[in-house]
């Protein structure tokens, strides 16, 4: 058989894509490098030079679906008010993905370890920067009052951890909604905003 020669970027790509649609059919643990590589049509080697394990090419999965996320915020919030962005940020992160199908895959397969480090990721290459931007905007608009920001984002993750906990799946539409009434107040509060600024964000 032939091998077709890609450009590296569409090759990479292809792997991801192919990996991901494995990851969802047959589940993370049962997908070996194998699989993706007679999915795509090549060699193991080549997988490797894109890859160097299968946590990589899940880790490349999740980078995509964050430069795409932070992509699309952006050109949303292009000349918004800082809690205007805020809402926006919320509303987006309140929106079903496919990753989030992957997400139950790995905690279903108890790879929590593999699962909190991929968000870990996520948070310092994606989202981390926006709510500093956002936070830093809203300080200097006077809409916001916040001092430490580190620790500020750090309570401020642990809020979104309490409305979407893994066991978040259980949990009815009434009980999520009481949820994020909740964490918005809480938000408002942390971030020194006016009380109602955050009025049901995760709804978009």
């Amino acid at each position: 058989m032939t091998r077709v020669r890609k450009d590296p970027v569409e090759r990479r790509q292809e792997f991801i894509t192919v990996a991901k649609e494995l990851f969802l059919a047959k589940g993370y643990e049962q997908t070996m490098v194998q699989d993706i590589c007679e999915a795509a049509g090549v060699a193991k080697g080549t997988f490797f030079y894109y890859f160097p394990t299968k946590d990589d090419v899940l880790q490349a999965i999740f980078e995509e679906w964050t430069h795409k996320f932070v992509a699309d915020y952006e050109r949303k919030a292009e000349g918004l008010a800082a809690v205007e962005k805020l809402r926006l940020f919320l509303g987006l992160m309140g929106r079903e993905y496919d990753v989030e199908k992957l997400i139950d895959e790995l905690w279903d397969e108890h790879k929590k370890d593999l699962v909190l480090q991929i968000w870990q990721r996520v948070l310092e290459q994606g989202f981390n920067p926006v709510l500093r931007a956002i936070i830093a905007q809203g300080n200097c608009e006077g809409s916001m009052q916040v001092k430490y920001m580190k620790e500020s984002m750090d309570f401020f993750w642990r809020l979104t951890d309490g409305i979407w906990p893994e066991e978040a799946r259980d949990i009815d539409e009434a009980q999520m909604i009481v949820r994020e009434e909740m964490a918005s107040r809480l938000m408002e509060y942390l971030l020194g905003m006016q009380a109602g600024d955050l009025a049901a964000p995760w709804r978009g």
